[in-house]
């Protein structure tokens, strides 16, 4: 699947991108603290996307969905 992140660009995300995202949007932030090992991985690679918005704390990381994103059915024009 495709998301949009701004005008002419998009990213491609996993399934398992889709299902941590789908667990975690409904959330207004989280803390890589709080996530599970393999689930820190995920977020720090969607952070790379711009997917999650970022904000380094003393402790860990502070997570954020971005909500300038928009999903694409995955067809390509």
């Amino acid at each position: 699947m495709y998301i949009k992140i701004a005008p002419g660009v998009q990213v491609y995300i996993t399934n398992e991108q889709i299902n941590f995202i789908n667990k975690y949007k409904d959330k207004e932030s989280f803390r890589s603290i709080d996530l599970l090992p393999e689930e820190v991985q995920i977020a720090k690679i969607l952070g790379d996307k711009s997917i999650f918005v970022r904000k380094k704390l003393d402790i860990g990381v502070q997570y954020a969905l971005n909500r300038k994103i928009r999903f694409n059915n995955g067809s390509k024009k």
